[in-house]
């Protein structure tokens, strides 16, 4: 398939909010095919450390943007992008201006927010357990995870969004509210 053709969906919010469950239902019920910008940065930081937490995919992203520019994960995201035959590319975590003019870039690319207040995402990230360092208290949470440096565009980017879906309840409502997103697409 060529690439004009794809629907280029990016998936935005904040740390906790559902990217990747939105994701991943995408992928389960309409064939999308699911990349994540964060595993590009996991593929590097694998080969240095043992367990990785949050703030080290900020430093290295951060790291990365200042020496090669906004753009620097889009580039490579584009390419996998483009190596795929699916019809559907679901993207998640959008961070930078960058990655949604690349999303952008293609006739059908579509940015959704993923809205979810904070003490639900912070009850998530500490349950999941999956970075090395999510276990953090309430307040620790605001005053540091939600201020890394990968984070300074969410809001703004949130802001472009063509959809925005409110994660706050249980799966069931956060199904519905796909769908309505999905039925306004016409996939």
């Amino acid at each position: 398939m060529e690439s004009n053709q794809k629907i280029v969906i990016g998936i935005v919010g904040a740390n906790g909010s559902g990217k990747d469950t939105v994701c991943d239902y995408l992928v389960e019920k309409h064939k999308a095919e699911k990349l994540v910008f964060s595993d590009l940065l996991k593929e590097a930081l694998q080969v240095f450390i043992g367990d990785i937490g949050r703030s080290d995919y900020a430093w290295l992203a951060t790291i990365l943007r200042e020496k090669y520019g906004e753009g620097i994960l889009a580039h490579s995201m584009q390419r996998k992008i483009d190596q795929r035959s699916a019809k559907i590319v679901v993207i998640a975590g959008v961070r930078d201006r960058g990655e949604l003019k690349m999303i952008k870039s293609y006739q059908n690319g579509i940015l959704i927010c993923v809205e979810t207040n904070l003490k639900i995402r912070w009850k998530r990230l500490v349950s999941r357990n999956v970075k090395a360092d999510d276990k953090v208290s309430l307040e620790v949470f605001k005053e540091t995870k939600e201020n890394l440096p990968s984070e300074k565009y969410i809001q703004e980017l949130s802001n472009q969004a063509d959809y925005t879906i409110n994660n706050n309840g249980d799966f069931a409502e956060l199904e519905k509210g796909i769908d309505e997103v999905v039925s306004s697409m016409k996939l």
